[in-house]
């Protein structure tokens, strides 16, 4: 299995895809802070099978390569630069460090956010490291279809992206086709930990997974202040 990735930069690789599961099954490990202060979760979870996903049938806007910088999701208090991460010598795909849990990365195996298929950026949901204990996601299981995520870009452009879905996935039974495949539209995937938490291993038992897909595109008046 390879032990690096590219971003890319003109259509969607499915190298990732096979990759990603042991990463999901090991991310966030150490990270919860006390289990009568949880993240909130999806209103509905679901941790078996998951149900279709509703899906753009067709979509022609599309941007090319720049790397994600910032993610805002304004109705659920999501606000986080986002840094760049590739896969780690176990060949699971890196995240930020516990101490900086209040940044989310965008995995550079998967498209950047705008082109065709399925970007990934992924965060803590909490962290014991925090002075709050609230990661970068600590709200995204509020997320609900219609809100919108407007992800900065490096190039200055903003990618505007409309929810259809969201789920609780258990990580035994994490579903990779939906989240990692070829989508033949600018798709974007949000990801961290939900569902209980195990006390005895310090970790959660599963995944909220935010699916959307990208509707509007724009430039700020003021570029915003990079990391």
């Amino acid at each position: 299995m390879a032990r690096t990735a590219e971003g890319t930069r003109g259509s969607n690789k499915l190298l990732y895809a096979a990759m990603v599961v042991l990463a999901v099954a090991a991310m966030f490990k150490l990270g919860h802070a006390s289990a009568a202060s949880g993240p909130p979760q999806p209103a509905a979870p679901v941790l078996g099978k998951l149900l279709p996903i509703t899906r753009p049938t067709a979509h022609t806007l599309t941007l090319p390569y720049s790397v994600p910088t910032h993610i805002d999701m304004p109705a659920v208090n999501v606000h986080a630069d986002v840094i760049t991460v590739g896969v780690n010598p176990d060949d699971t795909i890196g995240t930020p460090s516990l101490s900086d849990a209040k940044v989310a990365a965008w995995y550079n195996g998967s498209p950047t956010p705008g082109q065709m298929g399925s970007s990934i950026i992924d965060a803590h949901v909490d962290s014991s490291k925090m002075s709050d204990y609230r990661g970068a996601f600590f709200y995204l299981g509020l997320a609900k279809p219609g809100m919108e995520i407007d992800v900065t870009r490096s190039d200055h452009s903003v990618a505007v992206f409309t929810v259809d879905e969201v789920q609780d996935a258990l990580k035994s039974a994490f579903p990779t086709d939906q989240v990692y495949a070829a989508t033949p539209y600018p798709g974007l995937r949000l990801i961290t930990c939900g569902g209980d938490f195990d006390q005895k291993t310090h970790e959660y038992l599963g995944n909220t997974i935010v699916y959307a897909h990208m509707t509007a595109q724009h430039t700020p008046t003021a570029p915003r202040n990079f990391r």
